[in-house]
Formats: structure tokens, sequence, C-alpha cells
């Protein structure tokens, strides 16, 4: 393996400039989800996908966002010390045990890390690592090794995936990071190293944006073009592509102590500094230019969190500051209603395709609740 070196953790940036009178919202917003989490505890033995009409359309084994909602479990446990949030977080865990061997599926780290590995560190289970380690082995075979990525969407689209590389796959490394320290093979590691390089070198554009898919010829490995899936346009900015940009080369950073991660981390958030100063809620793509278009809530969750994780590293209070803001303009116009299932409202899935529009997502809860948790605890002078 790779030893990590270059990027030295900086102080906490948060404490002298997130006052106590600025972060009186969190824990409100924190017994929010909670409550919804309680509630949605009684509705279905399934998994919870997106909603429609405000209700979740529920999925049995997961599809891709099954881990966001175990994790939401745990983080409601490790919040509450509630038994029954314990007894379901580990029901919903144990059943993505099996999708461990999914070989078509580039987001398992999305599957795993909130669920198997965050339950590991709970409630120690070898379990838990097996799969998790299965899982991440599953992910670094599906590597294409003349192009330096793994090829995205592979379960849901057919061949014409497989010269394709999504930018959210940078959020699914860490499983690989991971499983490399925790009885995997060195060469997981390597896969996630050479995969964040490519991203980098061809997702990325020069002013920190960054491209939602990017086409490569399979055989050769020659870059082609970048384009996009969920966003407006090929070169436009989709707001959640930048959002599992910042948040996973912040979290490779973090893991590796690489600077190309941290580099590139604050080049994103260089770019969405000036959009989410003028509006915290961010729309579903950066290059809308209707301020009525609909916004997305979970990329803000998400970006927020990135940027917590962000300023840990960096020391630049800019980041703190700016992911509070995001957090606390969700908190005031986003929160979903009590005749609406989820924790989170008026988050955008997929535009283009007409699916989850001005609606919920697991992933937004998920990302709301760690980035509210996160910021919490980064500006506890008690903190280590």
């Amino acid at each position: 393996m790779q030893a990590a070196s270059s990027v030295v953790p900086a102080p906490n940036p948060t404490e002298d400039h997130l006052l106590s009178d600025d972060i009186k919202f969190i824990q409100p917003a924190i017994d929010h989800a909670l409550d919804k989490i309680r509630q949605q505890l009684r509705r279905s033995p399934d998994f919870p996908h997106i909603t429609s009409g405000g209700k979740w359309v529920y999925t049995t084994d997961g599809v891709w966002t099954g881990g966001f909602w175990a994790g939401s479990l745990w983080l409601a446990y490790a919040e509450s010390a509630d038994a029954e949030f314990r007894r379901a977080a580990e029901a919903f865990s144990g059943k993505l045990l099996a999708r461990a061997h999914d070989e078509r599926n580039h987001d398992l780290g999305f599957m795993f890390y909130p669920s198997a590995i965050h339950a590991h560190r709970i409630a120690p289970n070898p379990a838990y690592v097996q799969a998790s380690v299965e899982a991440a082995r599953s992910l670094a075979r599906q590597f294409n090794p003349v192009g330096n990525f793994i090829p995205g969407w592979g379960f849901f689209g057919g061949k014409e995936w497989s010269g394709s590389s999504l930018v959210d796959t940078l959020m699914n490394l860490p499983l690989l990071v991971w499983a490399s320290r925790n009885g995997g093979e060195d060469h997981l590691f390597d896969v996630a190293m050479r995969h964040a390089a490519t991203s980098i070198r061809h997702h990325q554009r020069a002013n920190g944006s960054v491209y939602h898919v990017f086409h490569f010829d399979e055989h050769t490995g020659e870059p082609l073009q970048g384009g996009t899936y969920q966003g407006l346009a090929a070169e436009s900015s989709w707001s959640r592509g930048q959002a599992w940009a910042l948040t996973g080369l912040s979290l490779l950073a973090g893991m590796t102590g690489r600077a190309q991660f941290l580099d590139a981390a604050a080049r994103v958030a260089s770019f969405l500094e000036p959009h989410l100063q003028g509006a915290p809620v961010p729309p579903w793509d950066y290059d809308v230019s209707d301020p009525a278009a609909p916004r997305d809530s979970s990329a803000g969750a998400i970006t927020a969190f990135g940027l917590i994780r962000l300023a840990r590293i960096s020391g630049n209070p800019r980041h703190a500051v700016l992911a509070r803001s995001v957090l606390q303009a969700l908190t005031s116009r986003c929160l979903a209603p009590p005749d609406q299932d989820s924790i989170l409202a008026h988050a955008t899935a997929d535009l283009p395709h007409g699916l989850g529009i001005d609606e919920s997502t697991a992933y937004g809860d998920y990302y709301f609740l760690k980035a509210l948790i996160a910021l919490r605890d980064s500006a506890r002078p008690a903190r280590a």
C-alpha cells in the first residue's frame, strides 16, 4: 500500500467562527430528524428510497440507497441510545450483507459504509467486516485497468455504460481504502487511488466544477468527452454531482493524507462558494437561470457535510461557515411537514427523467442528519 503523506489535519477552525447563537437551530433539527425516523419505523419493513407525493416509495433490497436508511438508523441510535433504533439498524444492515457480491454496482460504498462499517464501529461484528471487505473486492473487480476507472451504473444500464465513469464513484472509494486496512488486499487501495486520479484529471474542469459523466474508450482507455445524465447539459454543473465530488474528495483527503485530494476538494468548494452565498439551497443544476426552477435540498445536505469535512483538514473557516449557512437554510426552508414521511423536503432526484422532483430522498435525509451532527460536534469546545 502506498503510504499516506503530505496533508496534516489542521486544528479545528470552527470554534471561533460558529458561536453558540449561530448553531441554536441544530439540536431542534436533529430532534425533528429523529422523530421522523421513529415514525418511519412504524410504516414499512422495506427500505425508503425516494418519495412520491411526500410518501416513501420502497425497495425490498435497498437498490443503491439502502445504506442511507440503515445509516440514518445508526445515527439515530448513536444520538439517542434508543434500543428500538439499534434493533432496526441491525436488521436493515443485515439485509444488505448479501449484496456484497454485486459486481455490476459502482455504489457499493454507498451501501456498505453507512451501514455495515458504521455498524461495526458501534457494535463490532466480524460479519460486518467480512461483508464490507467482500463488497470492496466486488467494486474493485469492476475496475478497467486500461482506462484506470470504475465504470458507472453497470446494474442500471447495459454494455453502453462500460466506458463511462460517474463523478459519484468518488464517494464509493472510501470503502476500498477502509477495506485495504481491515483485512483486504493492498490492491483495493491501489484501485481507489488510480480511479480518483483519473476522476480529478478528467471530471474536474479548470474552474473547479465537475462533469457528471466522463466517457472513455473502454478498450484503449482513451478519454473521449465529458457529459451528463442527470444535469442540464454536458457542460453544466449538476448540483448533486458537485456535492458528491466535494465530499468524496474531502473524505479521501482525510483518509489518505494526500494533498491532491485536498487541493481538488478545495477547488470544488471555491466554485460552489459564490453560488451558495446567493442561494444556500442549491438549484438542481447551478447553470439553471430560472430562479423558480426546482431546488435540490439533498445536494445542499451533501455539500454541507463535505464542507465540514474539508474544514477539518484545510483549516479554512470559510468552509465551516458556509456549511452552517447551508444547513441553516435547509432547516428554515426545507424541513418536511408532519404530513410528509421524510426528514427533508424539496429535493430533486432526477429532473431530466422526471423522478423525484420537489420530493425527498434517502440520501438527502442521511447527509442532512450527518451534517447537523458533524457541525454541532465540531463546534463543541471540548472536542479533541
